[in-house]
């Protein structure tokens, strides 16, 4: 994950709870908080600009009306240049204008956005003039399209007027006491992206697990949007490795029960098509939000969000690493994975063009199971890949050996594949090696996809024909996670040896 500046993004944003009704509000998050700050606008207050993060600032004084110095109160005047990022608004709301018979008139200054940066301007001060037009006699909307379309520097001819200040500190007191606040808490989150509409979905569990909470939270431009979704997804991906490390802490004190130890976890999108629809209509394409989570030797799916160490240990579905392999669909177009690209097209369509797509298919006594899953990002999609591939790895090596049932000439035996020693095949009835091939010399295998292996090795004559029954798909891609394995000690052990080989001293 990238990293991040230590600063305390703020903006103002629309906000939704449960689907209900779009409220303004501020919203704020520091990189070490675990939880969005949220603080509604009143609905008077006339926003005259969006805040945009596109230079984040730390938070400034969060209330001006009771801190204007004597000189400012007695000066006639005052000329105050304001400075905005590429995106940012001033950072104000005004009231008044010639409808009201007021002057245009500073109502609220928003904290660690650009008026409040100055320093200069207050609660109660009136715009005289914007870059030298002025604003003494024009309605409120015609002040509100002025100050928006002022440009980057906006020069401020301001007079502060404390004869309005009693109506000001009462109104804010009543706002202050209007206005709620809450706290949209990141850890074990769901976060979803919808890019087309600028708007950061955000789904929370509740710890009884009977009602799971939705914000949607919309920006007021691209930049705005992205820059807190990269926050938002930083802190999740910070808060999931605390889960973890507690998690696992827990699972200690509990040794005698269980030697699971958890690595990562994650919400993804599992996609799926109803196969209920038949004739000339295209399946639709349909998906669900699962808790992936990597074990030292297993893949673990849960459809809600684990609360105690018991719900840890009972998943929906569990797969064993050694028997998992991990496909990239990179592109609807690519030649890979020829199977899934309808699959992946339509679901690509439904939402957006991003190919975000990875496959996880499991050997099973069962059979193959499949499961496609969508990231949100390329990084996000990566890392899946990464890490899964890499715990596998990691099983392989930790196990060294794994045992399977099998007939072979109507005798029953046991055949291991071993990392070091490759295929062993012994009777069962006095444990009698029957024959022993290293990995090397395994030329081909074959499967009558129900019970029957074909193994094919160098300087042997034939092909030996095995009886595996159920295990038949569980050793196939065991088979295949060893020899992944191997290769990439060997690859491995290749790049150290030439390490050492250049490191040569002058």
């Amino acid at each position: 994950m990238s990293i991040i500046e230590e600063t305390t993004l703020s903006s103002l944003v629309d906000i939704d709870q449960a689907n209900s009704t779009w409220c303004k509000a501020v919203i704020s998050m520091s990189a070490n908080d675990s939880s969005i700050h949220v603080a509604f606008v009143s609905d008077s207050d006339d926003s005259l600009s969006r805040l945009a993060p596109a230079s984040p600032t730390l938070p400034a004084s969060p209330s001006k009306f009771h801190q204007v110095p004597d000189d400012v109160v007695n000066q006639s005047k005052r000329f105050v240049r304001v400075h905005k990022t590429d995106t940012s608004g001033l950072g104000i709301s005004i009231k008044g204008g010639r409808e009201n018979k007021m002057p245009i008139l500073i109502s609220k200054i928003f904290s660690g956005m650009a008026a409040d940066n100055t320093g200069q301007l207050f609660v109660g001060d009136a715009i005289l003039s914007v870059n030298g037009v002025d604003l003494t006699d024009v309605s409120h909307d015609e002040a509100v399209q002025l100050l928006k379309k002022a440009g980057k520097t906006v020069d401020l001819e301001v007079k502060y007027l404390k004869e309005v200040m009693p109506y000001f500190s009462h109104k804010q007191r009543l706002n202050e006491n209007k206005q709620s606040r809450l706290c949209i808490p990141l850890k074990l989150a769901y976060v979803n992206d919808i890019k087309e509409a600028r708007t950061v979905e955000i789904h929370i569990h509740s710890d009884d697990q009977q009602n799971q909470s939705l914000y949607s939270i919309r920006f007021s431009d691209g930049l705005q949007h992205q820059n807190w979704l990269n926050r938002i997804r930083c802190v999740t991906y910070r808060l999931n490795a605390q889960v973890v490390q507690e998690t696992n802490q827990l699972l200690l004190m509990m040794a005698s029960k269980t030697s699971v130890n958890f690595k990562h976890v994650g919400w993804l999108n599992e996609c799926y098509q109803n196969s209920s629809v038949t004739g000339i209509l295209k399946p639709h394409v349909h998906s669900k939000v699962l808790l992936m989570a990597l074990t030292h030797d297993s893949i673990l799916l849960y459809e809600r969000a684990p609360v105690c160490v018991d719900e840890w240990l009972q998943p929906s579905i569990s797969y064993s690493l050694i028997c998992t392999r991990v496909i990239l669909c990179a592109n609807a177009s690519s030649p890979t994975t020829h199977s899934t690209n309808n699959f992946v097209s339509q679901t690509c369509s439904n939402r957006d063009n991003s190919n975000c797509f990875f496959m996880t298919r499991h050997g099973t006594s069962r059979g193959v199971q499949t499961h496609y899953f969508k990231c949100m990002s390329n990084d996000e999609l990566k890392n899946w890949t990464y890490l899964i591939e890499k715990q596998a790895n990691t099983a392989v090596c930790l196990l060294k050996q794994v045992e399977f049932g099998c007939s072979w000439h109507g005798r029953d035996c046991k055949l291991f594949i071993h990392f070091e020693d490759g295929l062993k095949l012994y009777e069962n009835k006095q444990n009698n090696l029957l024959w022993q091939h290293c990995f090397d010399k395994l030329k081909r295998s074959a499967d009558n996809n129900h019970s029957l292996l074909w193994l094919a090795f160098e300087n042997d004559e034939g092909e030996i024909e095995l009886e595996m029954g159920s295990s038949l798909k569980p050793f196939v891609f065991t088979l295949h996670s060893f020899l992944a394995s191997k290769l990439n000690r060997i690859s491995l052990n290749s790049i150290l040896t030439n390490s050492t080989l250049n490191n040569t001293s002058l």
